[in-house]
């Protein structure tokens, strides 16, 4: 996914982008967002919130995922030091390009930073459901099963 093109906009707009969505989509809030573990997390650290049905959420789901915007606000208070805050947008999607997946899926990709929501090409997933879970270790099973005559 390239994050690179993601629209930025002001801290009232992106809350603003929020809102609207949380109204159209009937939501409370939005499925994922930036994780806070045991140890303290930064002031300063990038904020993610991904916005979508919990359908979604659902490992095998195949999703279309779009960034809609970023924000900084600038205001810190060591060395003029903020934090970027990026919104995206998912939807189960019959066309869409990934499917959901765990961290330790092959080819997982985190949405946003620190959120918990992992996606994967489609093409990949698709392959390792139909493989039985080898993927493109089957083809390599395959071989050295022939190479020592199995």
């Amino acid at each position: 996914m390239n994050y690179s093109e993601i629209k930025t906009v002001t801290e009232a707009e992106r809350a603003a982008v929020e809102a609207a969505l949380l109204e159209r989509l009937g939501a409370e809030g939005p499925i994922a967002t930036r994780q806070k573990s045991g140890r303290t997390v930064s002031p300063y650290a990038a904020e993610t919130a991904i916005y979508g049905p919990e359908t979604a959420l659902e490992h095998g789901c195949r999703v279309s995922v779009a960034p809609v915007c970023k924000s900084y606000n600038g205001a810190g208070c060591y060395k003029n030091r903020g934090r970027w805050r990026r919104v995206f947008v998912i939807n189960p999607n019959a066309d869409g390009n990934y499917a959901v997946c765990k961290a330790s899926d092959r080819d997982a990709e985190e949405v946003g930073e620190h959120t918990g929501y992992y996606v994967r090409p489609w093409t990949t997933h698709e392959a390792e459901e139909a493989s039985g879970g080898l993927g493109q270790g089957a083809s390599a099973l395959a071989d050295a099963l022939a190479a020592v005559g199995l």
